[in-house]
């Protein structure tokens, strides 16, 4: 035979029994989407949405037999075949056009098996909608309009409180107050989706608790809006202010004309917009219903280990914007887990099956389960305050590490 044909034989029987050669393949990971503002104005809490959902990613994917969190003892996804996760982020700068392509993009090219979104009321109802079209499981970690779980989007799940529980916390010190209260001056951000529903929301949440409201304000971010409401608080005494706003430009806007009156009442904020307010610049006497406390967190073990491992991973201590991410993906990754598929119906029915118990979080939350509307029914809120140039809690008072000051705060410096 000819040398060369014999070896070109030889060759190709060497490659046919390579390719016949079974191996193990290495599960394909599960992948997770987030959506969050990267670019913008708040670029800077969207960064921290992501970092808390990729803490969740590693928290899953490594052994942490020392967290009781769901998944976290072991490695990967044990219903997957120990399959690990991976996350894909996409910027939404802020708006719903943006959120609804990077949306499609994770779902159409990079398949992800569900989506954790941090944004705006307005982003989420547009990426909500897109979900329900595209068939992909949602989280919301962020938002908190009651008005967004009475859309009827099946595909749509929250995972943190919702305006009116959070609402229901502040009324509830308010009354343990008593006639110290005196009037309530309703203030709502004006020319935000929700306005108009919020105050008819807080005003019935209002008469359930047996705190009176009176006036009813609203305010824009324009300067002349802004002292506009000064001169409307100013001219009155013996007042708390309750107000609502959704951007942290709508809550900075309340809290120095609150601060700047006279008597400085003291202001109760509610909505997205005082979550975000690092501080009260105003001066304003601040208090704020929130699903999450740095202060409390420091506290409990479980949340405490986390934020160590969070600021280990990205060099800053975590944020309220992070733990939200950080529970959404842990939520969405036992579902994946559960459902022992890709099949977005079946990780779907999963979280609609979600148990977690108090002790598997790390917010101050009795756990998570969803209801038929997508809202997560053990979410909760505490209260805190900015005393001594930080936040304390001061509400439910068995968690409170200070009283509520209802008198002028500190100087500013």
């Amino acid at each position: 035979m000819n040398p060369l044909r014999l070896a070109c034989g030889l060759a190709s029987v060497t490659l046919l029994i390579a390719g016949c050669t079974t191996t193990t393949d290495t599960p394909q990971p599960a992948a997770v989407g987030v959506l969050a503002p990267l670019t913008g104005p708040d670029a800077g809490w969207g960064v921290d949405a992501v970092n808390g959902a990729r803490l969740a990613v590693d928290v899953v994917n490594d052994d942490h037999p020392e967290l009781p969190l769901p998944l976290a003892a072991g490695t990967g996804l044990p219903g997957r075949g120990g399959t690990r996760l991976s996350l894909a982020a996409r910027d939404t700068a802020g708006g719903p056009e943006a959120a609804s392509a990077a949306l499609t993009s994770l779902t159409e090219q990079e398949h992800v098996a569900g989506l954790v979104l941090a944004d705006s009321t307005e982003v989420a109802e547009s990426a909500a909608s897109q979900a329900q079209r595209l068939r992909v499981p949602l989280l919301d970690a962020r938002s908190t309009d009651d008005y967004l779980t009475e859309l009827g989007i099946d595909w749509y799940f929250r995972t943190g409180p919702s305006d009116s529980r959070l609402a229901e916390a502040a009324f509830a010190l308010l009354a343990r107050r008593g006639q110290g209260t005196g009037t309530i001056t309703l203030v709502t951000e004006s020319g935000r989706t929700g306005s108009a529903a919020a105050v008819s929301d807080l005003r019935e949440l209002a008469r359930r608790a047996g705190v009176p409201i009176g006036e009813t304000l609203t305010v824009a971010t324009a300067a002349a809006d802004r002292d506009a409401l000064h001169d409307r608080l100013d001219a009155q005494t013996g007042h708390t202010v309750v107000a609502w706003a959704q951007t942290a430009a709508g809550a900075r806007a309340v809290a120095e004309a609150v601060g700047q009156t006279g008597e400085r009442p003291t202001l109760f904020g509610l909505g997205q917009g005082f979550r975000l307010l690092e501080r009260p610049d105003g001066g304003a006497a601040l208090l704020r219903a929130v699903p999450w406390s740095a202060e409390l967190a420091g506290r409990e073990p479980t949340a405490r280990l986390v934020a160590q491992l969070y600021e280990q991973r990205f060099g800053r201590p975590m944020s309220a914007v992070a733990a939200d991410a950080f529970t959404a993906t842990i939520a969405l990754a036992a579902a994946i887990d559960a459902a022992g598929s890709s099949d977005a119906a079946a990780i779907r029915t999963a979280l609609r099956r979600t148990s977690l118990s108090a002790v598997q979080m790390i917010m101050p939350w009795d756990g998570v389960r969803f209801g038929d509307d997508g809202q997560n029914q053990f979410a909760a809120a505490v209260v805190e305050q900015w005393q001594d140039r930080g936040y304390r809690l001061v509400y439910p008072v068995e968690l409170a590490s200070s009283a509520a000051r209802w008198s002028s705060p500190e100087p500013q410096p």
